[in-house]
């Protein structure tokens, strides 16, 4: 696993209520090894919230936040 994807990883197994070493995790990370599609989704699924997270908050409108992160089964911070 390249180190840049390691915090990506854990975060996603903690978000399952794993950890990163539990055969899960490990049979996540071996099929999004394998599987481009699988992992353009979660490349697609990461950019996303990366620039969601980089505007300012009062450019996003309050309810188009709470759909989604309802959405993306997140809790408002």
């Amino acid at each position: 696993m390249k180190e840049g994807c390691k915090p990506f990883m854990e975060r996603l197994c903690e978000a399952l209520g794993e950890d990163l070493s539990s055969p899960l995790c490990r049979e996540l990370k071996e099929h999004l090894a394998e599987c481009p599609d699988c992992s353009l989704q979660v490349d697609t699924i990461k950019r996303t919230v990366e620039i969601y997270r980089s505007l300012p908050a009062k450019l996003v409108p309050g309810d188009v936040e709470e759909r989604l992160l309802l959405r993306l089964n997140l809790q408002p911070e």
